[in-house]
């Protein structure tokens, strides 16, 4: 997840909002913002795009909640332990 851009060495060139795929930033008086942060799937295209330096991703993102319950492990017969 985008953690912080360093506005003061944004230079606003645009380079992490072309790479970013799910349209997580925009720039906005001249600088990036984070527009959309829940959205980041955590792909660092947007830091490697930084020429300054500006943009740090975060390594881990929230846990996701449980969708579905957990799955049963089954032995080599096929059957439920």
């Amino acid at each position: 997840m985008i953690q912080s851009i360093d506005s003061s060495a944004c230079v606003g060139c645009g380079a992490c909002v072309e790479r970013c795929p799910l349209d997580t930033l925009r720039l906005r008086e001249g600088k990036a913002v984070i527009a959309h942060g829940d959205d980041c799937m955590t792909c660092y295209l947007c830091e490697m795009a930084c020429p300054t330096g500006a943009i740090f991703v975060h390594p881990f993102k929230e846990p996701f909640p449980t969708v579905f319950p957990p799955f049963l492990m089954l032995d080599q017969k096929g059957e439920a332990q």
